[in-house]
């Protein structure tokens, strides 16, 4: 999801295989598809970069049409939220949403096991709106991204840290970040917890 170009952001990014990309738009910390060198089980890479409702391999994916800003996109363009659903997990990616949801959106959307939003703000939703959206959607799991880490480019100097989003942040910090981890479907915690990924 959102491979990007690491000379634009500065940070390094492995290429990878994949089967599926979703790109949320076509910003480079968003949109490098030649990040990924190949399919692991399809022809090939089957990229979702346009709103709609796919199903690829057994995955149900639906692209959603947002905004990277509040003036519908006149600022900083279009933003494509993506809603996962595979093996009994519901997985949605905010992209850099850059707005609240609508009524519909969320209710188009449903149940969301795992939520990863951006909390660098700035160019997105800030602290606030994004404790506001995790309220509405009633995750089990938030899991932050898109924050501003040494070793970044200068475009992203503004953007709030990982602990600044955490010094406001309203709900249990699950442990230590991971590397990777598995989410069953029966054994979601019943609140809303934040999930810290390391790379």
């Amino acid at each position: 999801m959102d491979p990007f170009k690491t000379d634009f952001v500065g940070l390094p990014l492995t290429k990878d295989l994949a089967d599926i990309v979703t790109i949320s738009h076509n910003h480079d910390d968003h949109n490098d598809i030649g990040m990924v060198t190949g399919p692991v089980t399809r022809a090939s890479t089957f990229v979702i970069d346009k709103e709609g409702e796919y199903e690829i391999g057994g995955v149900e994916i639906s692209a959603i049409k947002t905004y990277h800003d509040k003036a519908e996109g006149t600022e900083r363009g279009k933003n494509l939220i993506t809603y996962v659903r595979m093996d009994g997990v519901n997985v949605l990616h905010l992209g850099d949403l850059g707005h609240k949801l609508t009524e519909a959106q969320i209710e188009k959307i449903g149940s969301v096991d795992v939520v990863m939003v951006n909390v660098g703000g700035v160019m997105s939703l800030e602290t606030d709106e994004v404790m506001e959206l995790m309220k509405e959607l009633q995750p089990s799991y938030v899991v932050p991204m898109h924050y501003k880490m040494d070793g970044m480019t200068e475009p992203f100097a503004k953007m709030h840290t990982l602990q600044e989003f955490l010094d406001k942040n309203k709900f249990v910090v699950t442990g230590e970040p991971v590397h990777k981890i598995k989410v069953d479907p029966d054994s979601l915690p019943d609140d809303t917890q934040v999930l810290i990924m390391n790379a």
